[in-house]
């Protein structure tokens, strides 16, 4: 036999078998991977990479993806230093005003909290625990294909340092993130420019008045919606970036990394506070793939869940939280699928309905907010508005972190138009620039 036969032979073999196999061990995957091992499931968790391995992000972690993390035995108070507890956040529009609030709070009268961990601990903790409720976690394992017996999929084929490798199973959840390998093989595009974005983020020291909130700056009329951000990261770090969709990005005929540089030097209550400021490592970019492209996610035995599906928040850039409810929701869908011996595209149907129900109110209405967000004008009113009543300011802080339903936020806005149009008097007003 040749050696090309002996190779081919070699992984052309099953090598061993679960019930699921998951792609992509960040907060989607390790969610799924949790969910299906805690029900008896067996489950194979691939991650490309060793941990720690680090992921570009603005490693904000919302109050409703904080209880799913909790749920999952993952304490955020056990990072110590390396994770910050925010409570509200602080928005300035493009003429340079601001307001801080906290979001209103809970219906238990508690504050709304959300924390800032570095995804280079927090990913490795989330698929600790998957390990840890019984998923087989292969690090250094490079998806490379589905394998299908008679036109169905009947497993996943990838690579580690061994070589070549295959694993039967009944399902397939892709997480593995914007350049999803799974979806590619499922034949899914990537997204359009419409519906793509990107980002650029570091960290920095030397970022001086670094608060409990977090801090976003709608700071330049020519990139909106696009946004730079200030988020407390532990050790007297600052989480600092900018998040642009690719048609502004083409329009400013700029690279981001000027454009992160332009938020940092030119942004009024930005500029003084960073002139000391000094990255720590790498400053690095990724696509955010936004949630209005959607994309298909329920194949016959296959999901896709997280940054795969498209699940990114069109206003805030947002996708931890829809990737731990899409990865929870992928992993339910396959339980009741494998449970009634059917995998087909019908029957795992229920992961899109149970995502959409939890998550698909909060998309769309960021859809639509992000293009009002486009108007200069109505964000300079937002923010004015805001600084003047305690009220409003702790609802547009809501409204953007999901902790208030943001379909009130556009009716609130519609009736304001139809019966209180003295609301939106405020270009009448000069705008002075913060000092």
């Amino acid at each position: 036999m040749t050696p090309d036969r002996v190779a081919l032979e070699r992984s052309s073999r099953i090598n061993d078998a679960y019930d699921v196999v998951v792609v992509g061990a960040g907060p989607a995957g390790s969610a799924a991977a949790h969910t299906l091992a805690r029900a008896g499931a067996s489950v194979a968790l691939l991650e490309k990479a060793h941990f720690p391995r680090d992921k570009s992000c603005g490693d904000g972690i919302t109050a409703h993806a904080v209880e799913i993390v909790r749920a999952m035995g993952v304490e955020l108070e056990s990072f110590g230093r390396k994770a910050t507890r925010t409570l509200g956040g602080l928005i300035g529009g493009p003429s340079g005003d601001t307001f801080a609030a906290e979001a209103p709070p809970d219906a238990r009268g508690n504050p709304i909290e959300c924390w800032v961990v570095p995804r280079l601990v927090f990913d490795e903790a989330l698929a600790r625990a998957a390990a840890a409720a019984g998923a087989t976690l292969m690090e250094g394992a490079t998806f490379t294909g589905l394998i299908r017996s008679d036109g169905a999929i009947s497993g996943v084929e990838y690579s580690d340092a061994s070589g070549a490798r295959r694993i039967a199973c009944k399902v397939v959840i892709g997480a593995d993130g914007a350049h999803s390998a799974v979806a590619r093989a499922l034949s899914v595009s990537e997204n359009p420019a419409p519906h793509l974005g990107y980002a650029l983020r570091g960290y920095y020291s030397g970022v001086e008045g670094l608060s409990n909130k977090l801090e976003i700056y709608y700071y330049d009329r020519r990139t909106l919606p696009g946004y730079g951000w200030i988020f407390p990261a532990g050790d007297n770090l600052a989480n600092v970036g900018i998040g642009i969709y690719v048609g502004e990005l083409r329009r400013s005929k700029k690279k981001l990394r000027d454009l992160l540089e332009d938020f940092l030097a030119d942004t009024p209550l930005v500029a003084a506070r960073c002139r000391e400021a000094r990255p720590v490592g790498r400053v690095i970019g990724w696509p955010l793939p936004v949630s209005s492209a959607r994309r298909p996610t329920v194949f016959d035995g296959a999901m896709l869940s997280g940054d795969a599906a498209s699940l990114i928040d069109a206003l805030t850039g947002e996708g931890i939280y829809t990737a731990l409810v899409s990865g929870r929701s992928a992993a339910r869908a396959a339980l009741r699928g494998i449970a009634a011996g059917d995998v087909s595209q019908a029957m795992l149907r229920s992961h899109e309905i149970e995502w959409q129900r939890l998550a698909g109110g909060y998309l769309a209405s960021g859809r639509l907010l992000k293009n009002l967000a486009k108007s200069a004008l109505l964000l300079d009113l937002i923010v004015r508005r805001a600084a003047e009543s305690a009220y409003y300011a702790s609802r547009a802080i809501g409204y953007g972190l999901g902790t208030i339903d943001r379909r009130r936020a556009l009716r609130s806005i519609v009736m304001k138009a139809i019966f209180n149009p003295s609301f939106f008097a405020f270009w009448r007003r000069p705008v002075v620039p913060a000092s």
